[in-house]
């Protein structure tokens, strides 16, 4: 436990260098280059994201699965890694080559073809994003230290040499060198953890864990990059920087509310795989408790004061991403829920068919309702076929967890987390009354929101889940009796 709490502390640390870095740097640049230059930029990176995907083959959550398994045998390891970065190599190869020829040979892409170009920096590297192996190995320490280490450098990069619109490039190339940089710090610190050879890999044994693992993969993108790549082809670069700047705000708070279930994945996995039902079981409910009390405040919260939050950290251009916030704000629950059905449960428990099906549902939705809502409703409709797909693979890994592991949820504690939130609405109207400064004002009416809540759950509602989620986040560990 002394090592879960560790975990927790340091990918605690790391999702708040992943909320505080994005907001402060993306608040400066929105600014400065506005909803088209946020835009354009972001349709780049998401279009070299997407095929990066497609070269991971499943390899980040099967890595970690199986990492998480062979960690302690040094040798078993390194034949893992070894095995599993040659595959991933092989494939950024491969969709590198095809990167080139999609934006060589389309039209569409010349006109910021260097744009492109640069981008394909991020198929090639794709290989080096080592993450997967440092959570199967619990080395949450080392990647929120690096995380915090590279993001302070580009954050200061940006404010040195971005200062008007036609600084574009340059955020551009900053924005590169962060992720860049993540991977090559990746590779240097496996120095003595791992060995690598290429001999009696047998390659073919990870093909199956991947395949199913690598179509889960491919469905995913489609709602998570794929609406992106849809609405700049069908639009504009307007509402892409609208659509960008409502998701960015909803996406770095998901890390925050998928942190605990993301540090018992390891521990999940251990216990079923010796059949510890009672071990399992409280990770579950401690797991289902953090979503629930946290990700639905959350979302009402991000609802409640989204204009004010699209303000401060956007500016006046991106108004009119205000009511796209809104639609999307309950992501960040829907998105907690399907983490702990899909990653959490199914894949630790050997059920990636089922969890295929979960997110096969999700792109079939998202595809539909975003080629019908994006022509209508621009970067609202893309909104709504987010919310959509999010809701669609939530339920079905839902169905398909309690089916096979018969999980029991207090979904009570759901209701009780959204009566509680309510307490936001007055809160935002006083807070609007006022006319304090919005940045001093929005801190003090969440602040005020907070412990109005907290208050609320632990006084009136009496949760004991959460209690005991205080208890195991504060309470120091006890020593082992003395026999």
């Amino acid at each position: 436990m002394t090592l879960v709490k560790k975990n927790f502390f340091y990918n605690g640390l790391l999702l708040l260098s992943n909320l505080f870095f994005p907001i402060v740097s993306f608040s400066y640049a929105s600014r400065i280059l506005g909803p088209e230059g946020i835009g354009k930029v972001q349709f780049v990176v998401a279009f070299a994201t997407y095929f990066v995907m497609f070269a991971q083959v499943g390899i980040p959550v099967y890595g970690m699965r199986e990492v998480a398994k062979a960690k302690g045998n040094k040798q078993k390891l390194s034949k893992l890694f070894s095995g599993l970065v040659l595959i991933h190599f092989i494939s950024s190869l491969l969709l590198l080559v095809i990167y080139l020829v999609v934006i060589l040979s389309v039209g569409w892409f010349h006109a910021s073809l260097n744009y492109y170009l640069i981008g394909g920096l991020l198929v090639l590297s794709g290989f080096s994003v080592l993450d997967w192996f440092y959570m199967g190995m619990e080395e949450f320490r080392f990647l929120s230290l690096r995380s915090i280490v590279i993001k302070t450098l580009a954050l200061i990069a940006l404010f040195l040499f971005v200062r008007i619109r036609q600084d574009l490039m340059v955020y551009f190339l900053i924005t590169i060198f962060s992720i860049l940089a993540n991977n090559a710090w990746n590779l240097i610190r496996l120095k003595g953890q791992v060995s690598l050879g290429f001999h009696h890999l047998q390659l073919k044994n990870h093909f199956r864990g991947l395949f199913t693992l690598f179509v889960s993969s491919l469905t995913i993108s489609v709602y998570t990059l794929g609406d992106v790549l849809l609405l700049g082809f069908m639009t504009n670069d307007k509402a892409v920087g609208y659509y960008t700047a409502a998701k960015k705000l909803t996406l770095v708070i998901i890390p925050l509310i998928t942190s605990l279930g993301t540090v018992l994945i390891p521990g999940i996995t251990k216990n079923i795989d010796i059949k510890n039902t009672v071990s399992l079981d409280k990770q579950v409910s401690q797991s289902f408790a953090y979503i629930c009390l946290f990700g639905i405040p959350v979302s009402v919260g991000l609802f409640i004061f989204a204009p004010e939050i699209m303000l401060a950290f956007s500016g006046s251009q991106f108004a009119g991403a205000v009511l796209t916030l809104r639609l999307l704000s309950p992501v960040i629950f829907l998105v907690g829920l399907g983490h702990l059905f899909g990653m959490q449960l199914l894949i630790p428990g050997g059920f990636e068919k089922q969890y295929l099906w979960a997110t096969v549902v999700g792109m079939g939705t998202s595809l539909v309702f975003n080629l019908i809502l994006i022509r209508m409703f621009k970067d609202k409709g893309a909104a709504l076929a987010l919310l959509a797909a999010e809701a669609a693979v939530s339920f079905v890994a839902y169905y398909f967890a309690g089916r096979k592991m018969k999980i029991r949820l207090k979904w009570l504690l759901a209701v009780k987390a959204f009566v509680a939130s309510l307490l936001f609405i007055p809160v935002a109207l006083w807070f609007r009354g006022i006319n304090a400064p919005l940045f001093l004002g929005l801190f003090v009416a969440v602040l005020i929101s907070s412990v109005l809540y907290f208050v609320v759950q632990l006084f009136l509602f009496r949760e004991p889940l959460l209690k005991s989620l205080v208890s195991f986040a504060f309470k120091s560990p006890q020593p082992p009796p003395d026999y």
